[in-house]
């Protein structure tokens, strides 16, 4: 990429068909904030992205994915920090997506949003097959790559949804090809969306490894906590018109020199 933004929302990488018009979605009421972790905002961001479909694509079907046993409550208890000590419990997830359509995230490094506009009609598409929100996916991958499709960890984590080695195997998915890594993390978010049932729990999941959020033992990791956080808030950035002027984007710790000088 050369860091310059597209004039509009067409879509500039080959065989990617043009992104949509840029749609506006409803405001956020007022009694919901960017950390309200609250059952009532994650609730209403989620019926915000499906009620969507109406707007930004007429006839369009909402896809709710493939279920893999979907559990109607977590027996887990999530832990006050990760909900930023909000005690209410948190919302089980609900499979479905609305596939919205591009624009500016008004956050990102222009060289972060250049690319991620290139790969949008991707990461909504994916995120439609599997049932994961498209804002929701969105954040994640903001969070994990900055939309690098080629960011490395040194941890050997790889591409736009940072996939491990033995993780792609597992997954099935060749995590060099940006597709194929792109499907393999909405499919593993998914299965920890249907596993611990709720969104907070499945990114922590995500993050630290099933293993320790199985049982109950969320062990507090700042890294987990911050990248929880981060992607619920960016969710929120980036499904409601009003911009933040302080952006969390920045990726987990510990990626080389070079995926660092490339990120954005």
């Amino acid at each position: 990429m050369t860091g310059s933004l597209p004039t509009d929302a067409t879509n500039s990488l080959p065989g990617i068909p043009p992104l949509a018009a840029i749609a506006k979605p409803s405001p956020l009421p007022d009694a919901f904030q960017v950390h309200d972790l609250s059952r009532r905002y994650v609730q209403f961001r989620m019926q915000q992205e499906i009620a969507a479909a109406a707007v930004t694509s007429v006839g369009a079907p909402i896809m709710s994915g493939e279920p893999t046993g979907i559990a109607a409550f977590s027996s887990i208890q999530v832990p006050g920090w990760l909900r930023g000590g909000i005690t209410i419990q948190p919302v089980s997830f609900k499979p479905g997506c609305a596939p919205l359509s591009y624009r500016p995230s008004g956050f990102l490094a222009r060289s972060a949003e250049a690319r991620r506009a290139a790969y949008y009609g991707m990461m909504s598409a994916v995120a439609c097959e599997h049932g994961i929100p498209t804002g929701l996916f969105d954040a994640m991958i903001i969070r994990e790559s900055g939309y690098n499709p080629i960011a490395t960890s040194t941890a050997n984590a790889y591409g736009l949804a940072q996939l491990m080695p033995g993780t792609a195997v597992g997954l099935g998915v060749d995590r060099y090809d940006p597709l194929q890594n792109m499907r393999g993390g909405a499919r593993y978010l998914r299965q920890q969306l249907d596993r611990f049932g709720q969104v907070h729990l499945a990114l922590a999941a995500y993050n630290a490894g099933p293993g320790h959020v199985h049982g109950g033992m969320v062990p507090r990791i700042t890294e987990t906590q911050a990248y929880v956080s981060a992607i619920i808030a960016n969710w929120s950035r980036l499904t409601s018109p009003a911009r933040s002027p302080s952006p969390i984007y920045n990726l987990s710790a510990g990626y080389t020199k070079v995926a660092a000088m490339q990120r954005f």
